[in-house]
């Protein structure tokens, strides 16, 4: 099998950027860094395994890394994963 393209809405683009905005200018690069980190594991995990999150709604699975729930549909007809939303620990989503 080969690896699935993942794909970020701008939803999610949104959330981190509302991330970065939360926090003061000198942990700017942390959190960067940090979410980095998390993007690269999620690729990682997902492009290899694109069924493994869990199921949510419909064909909506859901993903956690280092505490923040990602959403995401799997197309298999064009191998890719489309990451819906990032959910950050503590928020009441469901």
């Amino acid at each position: 099998m080969t690896t699935a393209k993942v794909i970020f809405g701008p939803e999610v683009d949104a959330a981190m950027v509302r991330l970065i905005d939360f926090v003061s200018v000198d942990e700017i690069p942390d959190v960067v860094h940090f979410l980095e980190q998390v993007q690269t594991r999620l690729v990682k995990a997902l492009a290899t395994f694109p069924q493994s999150g869990a199921p949510f709604q419909g064909d909506v699975r859901m993903f956690a890394v280092s505490g923040y729930t990602f959403l995401y549909e799997y197309h298999a007809p064009t191998n890719e994963v489309h990451i819906l939303s990032m959910i950050a620990p503590g928020q009441d989503w469901r």
